[in-house]
């Protein structure tokens, strides 16, 4: 098993033992402050990380690193400030008093997510898998003895959030090390005009990015926000495990896939216009492994959650069948929406983020108005996304072929 592999596989080796010692409850608070955390990380690098692999040489491409790395720490900052300023009003929007205490360390996970994901996309232009797989190894394996560690000792929520929060830092200082060891010279070359430079010539990424990542992380948060403000954490705690369990597949080997297809996909989009066989053959492996750990899931959910994480969760297997057909098309397309960005078409894609929103947002709350049911309003909001995924693959599909042109 490769790095990557082991670092995925351990939280989800570990995750039948996490449902014994933590309750729907705890998993539901945690999984609120974690869809807060990445609707909030969307912010803080401007996305100006998507735009790393794009330029010619290393030293504009290092540049936007260091943007990227200095917007994290300005806009955490103030995100800081506003939860001390507004956390009352920010729990009541949500109705779950509940997530109060730990809305402060949300700030905390944004910051380390955005110098994280800049330091990835930066070490995946170089093709540096080695410096991924060390820090993502680290990164789950500290937080899950933390998790682990906390719940024989009942901690409830802090020992989930405390052992994330663990882990990212960990993680971070693993992969800033790395990289200042190896990469020293493009360091001790950062100017503040060129960084203002590379600012301006990528400020489509702010303008267009930022939109549509939101609307993306605010529509896949949809069912977990609705679940635990009109019924209860625990039922955002049985949404949330069927989450992690379906798309283990696109963490675990999705992932690793993707960063192989964005770095080899973008040199050949670069040098010949398209990369269509790369994007064909990528393609295809993601159907035959999605197709292969999904279709358990969909016929037998509710046995296989109940046999793996014990009969207090065989709700969150009904749930996983649900939404099952989703997350089929979400593992095939996810690892490979990055081809838009070869184009430019950061405008059609924030069209499509917008459309997800909406129609997510339609289908939810028509589906719960007709009947009052949550597996229902589920069913629908899984298969209009189930719709949107195959237009964003049709659309990957045109630029991948040479369709759009830069």
């Amino acid at each position: 098993m490769t790095g990557t592999g082991l670092a995925q596989a351990i939280p989800i080796a570990i995750s039948p033992i996490l449902t014994r010692l933590y309750t729907p409850e705890d998993f539901g608070i945690f999984a609120m402050f974690m869809a807060i955390a990445s609707i909030a990380s969307v912010l803080v690098t401007g996305r100006y990380e998507l735009a790393i692999m794009l330029p010619k040489s290393d030293r504009d491409a290092f540049h936007i690193v260091a943007l990227s790395v200095a917007l994290s720490f300005l806009i955490s900052a103030f995100l800081l400030l506003l939860v001390v300023v507004f956390n009352s009003q920010i729990t009541s929007l949500l109705g779950t008093p509940e997530i109060s205490n730990w809305l402060y360390w949300g700030p905390v996970s944004t910051l380390l997510m955005g110098i994280y994901t800049s330091l990835n996309y930066w070490s995946n232009r170089k093709s540096q898998y080695r410096r991924l797989a060390i820090s993502r190894v680290v990164q789950t394996a500290s937080s899950s003895v933390q998790q682990l560690a906390a719940g024989l000792m009942k901690s409830g929520p802090l020992g989930l959030v405390g052992g994330q929060l663990t882990g990212q830092l960990l993680a971070t200082s693993v992969m800033a090390t790395l990289i200042y060891r190896e990469d020293n010279t493009h360091i001790k070359k950062i100017h503040l005009n060129r960084l203002l430079v590379v600012g301006k010539k990528y400020i489509n990424y702010p303008k267009f990015m930022i939109p549509g990542q939101l609307m993306n992380i605010i529509s896949d948060s949809l069912p977990l926000f609705l679940l635990s403000t009109l019924f209860s954490p625990a039922i955002g705690g049985f949404y949330s495990l069927s989450q992690r369990v379906l798309i283990a597949p696109t963490v675990l080997i999705g992932g690793a896939i993707g960063d192989v297809y964005r770095s080899d996909a973008s040199k050949m989009y670069r040098e010949n216009g398209n990369c269509l066989f790369i994007y064909n053959k990528t393609f295809i492996r993601l159907c035959l492994i999605s197709v292969i750990f999904v279709s358990p899931v969909f016929f037998y959910g509710d046995v296989i959650f109940g046999f793996v994480f014990g009969e207090n969760w065989r709700e969150a297997g009904e749930i996983a069948s649900i939404v099952s057909i989703m997350i089929l098309f979400q593992s095939i397309s996810s690892p490979l929406s990055h081809t838009v960005l070869f184009a430019n078409l950061q405008k059609i894609d924030l069209i499509w983020q917008f459309s997800r929103l909406v129609l997510g947002c339609i289908a939810l709350l028509a589906g719960y108005s007709l009947t009052g049911d949550y597996k229902f309003a589920l069913f629908w909001f899984a298969l209009t996304f189930a719709f949107l995924y195959l237009i964003h693959i049709y659309l990957q599909f045109k630029v991948a072929r040479g369709k759009y042109k830069l």
